[in-house]
């Protein structure tokens, strides 16, 4: 990868005070509020700009394109996932039940609309844009491997080698679907209901004995 395609989608500049990292997080949240109203392919920076209230030439201060600014988004996403399942994975010491453990994964991660938003899922069908944001994908899908691996091993679940990125990456693509199956639904009525589907289905596949059975 040149030096050139792998600064492409990176900041342009740093932001060191405060009225800078303001204005970064005012371009962040105003597209994740645009992708929460449609395909990411229909933002363009001189929108993101208006509705920022900012100029075109302020939000490229910082961002050379909309591609960097959906890497920026997609890094904090990652960021933000893997320390909270970093937070549910401490309170549990393995004396407890599997369920309760992929439960609490799923409550925290589903629940919570600043990390599970229809925004959030636009923005993760347009990570194959560019090689930056498809390697920043599957360094999320890594991180998110090994700790589904080591919540299995802490509640006694040996998993053959050959079988534990298999496994994981069933895992990972079932949570996604459950999450972005709970951010569709937003406040609608069944939006309980789909929550329980997707907390049952969470529950058989966190367990690999059951699989098994």
């Amino acid at each position: 990868m040149s030096a050139t395609t792998e600064t492409s989608v990176k900041k342009r500049k740093i932001a060191q005070q405060e009225r800078s990292k303001a204005k970064v997080q005012l371009i962040l949240d105003t597209t994740l509020a645009m992708l929460n109203e449609g395909p990411a392919d229909r933002i363009t920076t001189n929108e993101i700009a208006r509705r920022a209230g900012i100029s075109i030439g302020s939000l490229y201060q910082f961002f050379p394109k909309k591609d960097a600014i959906f890497y920026e988004l997609f890094s904090q996403w990652l960021q933000q996932t893997v320390d909270l399942l970093d937070e549910v994975g401490e309170k549990f010491d393995g004396s407890e039940s599997l369920e309760q453990l992929s439960d609490a994964v799923f409550e925290c991660l589903s629940r919570d609309d600043t990390i599970n938003s229809p925004g959030h899922w636009q923005l993760l069908r347009a990570m194959g844009s560019t090689e930056e944001l498809v390697a920043l994908e599957a360094y999320h899908q890594k991180e998110v491997f090994r700790r589904i691996v080591t919540f299995q091993e802490k509640f006694g679940r040996k998993i053959p080698t050959e079988q534990a990125e298999v496994l994981a990456t069933l895992q990972h693509h079932v949570t996604v679907g459950c999450l972005a199956a709970a951010a569709q639904v937003g406040n609608h009525a069944e939006r309980d209901a789909v929550l329980d589907w997707g907390k049952k289905t969470m529950r058989l596949v966190y367990d690999i004995e059951r699989l098994n059975s």
